[in-house]
């Protein structure tokens, strides 16, 4: 098996599934993941994880069963895969506890950090599809974007009149049609995502009432951060044409909005684009195939597949997301509406100085809440703060917050398995804010009103793309495309929102992070399942 660029060499090795195999198989899949530049310690998860489902099979299917395993690349995706035939073995129905049953979520597995199970044609299958490696990280790759386009655009403004006019003939109608890709994937892929997020949460029995608690803890605390910061920071930022303040009819226009949440048909929120509508049906139709579980188990497997190919259509797209906001930047330099960017950097700096504070409120009202030490609290939370921060990665920071949680905050082992891996995916707090608050500046900076409505509008859909968010390389800039559509902000704006979020996307991890420990002490708490000895030990 070697090593080329960006390719895992096709393999595939018949073992038996006895202990020798288990450790034979356990020791390709590990050389592969390593040669697929995996980070280590995900190595190490993803081969416990692995190991973990061979012994299910291996219990119930018996030693004499021949495994495959094959690795590979097809169409630019690497993957490594197990194979068993015989009756369906699915982990997630098998394991006792919560922590088993998510063993295979696929809340984990779409952000590479979980195997993939499926079952079909008599045959039991696991796989892992580790992200591509980059010669260039995405932050450096989009940073020379950006100024390559500051470069050029500088060239062609100072060059002849007929020069920059030409310029802007072949550089504006490549922006609008790598909008129109955008826009085409935007709406499927989040009615997708969320659809899909709630399915993958299990089953209704798997909430019961630690996840239920948790859930509901978590989608309010998102709401709430961001209808706070959106009070504090509205007034920092100048409004368009049209009024910024209440207005007569502002408690009519807010209430018709809300009803037009609810669409007239299942096409037109597509057709329109209209964000709210498209993931309060996600929501409806995901809650409705949880509650009848096996009834609609051939349906779920189709929107899984359509969910799948949607994700790895918008991954191969976002190798180009650098084009793309070259492109955007030197569009809006041509058309000279770059002049006048202190809204947006205003909104970076507001939203920097949000989500560093937000961490810090979050663990002051934990440690008051529970009389500990509010220096103790932070102190356990920094460790796993300061990855986040410098890698702008929730997966980097995902076994770190699993030990500070258990070992050092005292949340019991039945909270920490379920709620840290869905939290990282559903509580983005700072995500949220983060939307918001660069939206307030591209709406300064295009002149747009900024009403009551509007902020309503905008808290609403910040905070609802947050959660929804895909988990894949380009999902926010999905979420971008969207917001800014349901917001009346000029389309030409993404390529904005995504420099912006270059250097926004540390700060709104880590806020996401830290809140995330700090509202699990204070969930555990009110479950009872708090050991707020070892929370008060240094």
């Amino acid at each position: 098996m070697g090593k080329q660029a960006h390719v895992l060499e096709k393999q595939e090795e018949i073992v038996l599934l006895d202990a020798a195999g288990i450790d034979r198989l356990s020791a390709l899949l590990t050389r592969g993941l390593e040669q697929a530049a995996v980070n280590r310690k995900d190595v190490i998860r993803l081969r416990l994880a692995a190991e973990e489902l061979l012994g299910l099979w291996q219990v119930r299917l018996g030693e004499e069963t021949v495994c495959t395993f094959r690795c590979g690349t097809r169409l630019g995706r690497m993957y490594l895969e197990i194979t068993a035939p015989g009756q369906r073995i699915d982990p997630e129905e098998t394991a006792a506890d919560m922590a088993g049953r998510l063993l295979c979520s696929n809340l984990l597995a779409q952000a590479g950090l979980s195997p993939v199970y499926s079952y079909q044609d008599g045959i039991n299958r696991i796989a892992l599809y580790p992200s591509r490696p980059q010669k260039l990280s995405p932050l450096l790759q989009l940073l020379l974007a950006i100024l390559a386009a500051a470069a050029m655009g500088a060239v062609l403004l100072a060059l002849p009149a007929p020069v920059e006019k030409t310029a802007a003939g072949v550089v504006d109608p490549l922006f609008s049609a790598l909008m129109g890709i955008l826009q085409t994937l935007a709406s499927p892929m989040i009615f997708l995502s969320v659809c899909w997020g709630i399915l993958n949460i299990g089953d209704v029995h798997m909430l019961g009432r630690i996840g239920k608690t948790v859930l509901l803890r978590f989608l309010g605390g998102v709401f709430l951060l961001t209808s706070v910061s959106a009070a504090v920071l509205v007034w920092f930022f100048r409004s368009g044409s049209g009024d910024a303040s209440m207005g007569e009819n502002a408690a009519a226009q807010i209430y018709s909005m809300l009803l037009g949440i609810i669409p007239g048909n299942i096409v037109t929120p597509f057709l329109e684009g209209n964000s709210l509508q498209i993931i309060f049906m996600a929501i409806c139709i995901g809650l409705v195939l949880l509650v009848l579980g096996e009834k609609t188990s051939a349906l779920c497997v189709l929107l899984g597949q359509v969910n799948t190919a949607v994700q790895f259509m918008m991954e191969a797209v976002s190798r180009y997301i650098p084009l793309f906001v070259f492109v955007s930047l030197l569009s809006l330099t041509l058309s000279d509406a770059m002049s006048n960017l202190g809204g947006v950097v205003k909104a970076l700096l507001l939203g920097i100085a949000a989500c560093a504070a937000w961490p810090l409120l979050y663990a002051l009202w934990a440690s008051l809440r529970l009389k500990v030490s509010p220096l103790l609290v932070l102190r356990k939370l920094l460790p796993t703060y300061l990855i986040a921060l410098s890698t702008a990665s929730s997966s980097a920071a995902l076994s770190t917050n699993l030990e500070t949680c258990e070992r050092r905050l005292g949340i019991s082992e039945r909270i920490v398995h379920f709620a840290v891996p869905l939290g990282q995916v559903v509580f983005k707090t700072g995500g949220a804010v983060g939307f918001f608050v660069l939206a307030l500046g591209l709406a300064e900076f295009y002149g747009v009103s900024i009403s009551l409505l509007w902020v309503v509008t905008g808290v609403l859909t910040a905070s609802l793309l947050a959660i929804a968010a895909p988990p894949v390389p380009g999902g926010s800039l999905t979420c971008y495309t969207v917001l800014l559509t349901q917001l009346g902000i000029p389309a030409e704006a993404v390529g904005l929102a995504v420099a912006g979020n270059v250097i926004l996307d540390f700060f709104m991890t880590s806020c996401g992070i830290s809140c995330l420990q700090s509202e699990l002490i204070l969930s555990a708490n009110k479950l009872g399942m708090l050991d707020r000895e070892k929370l008060g030990k240094e």
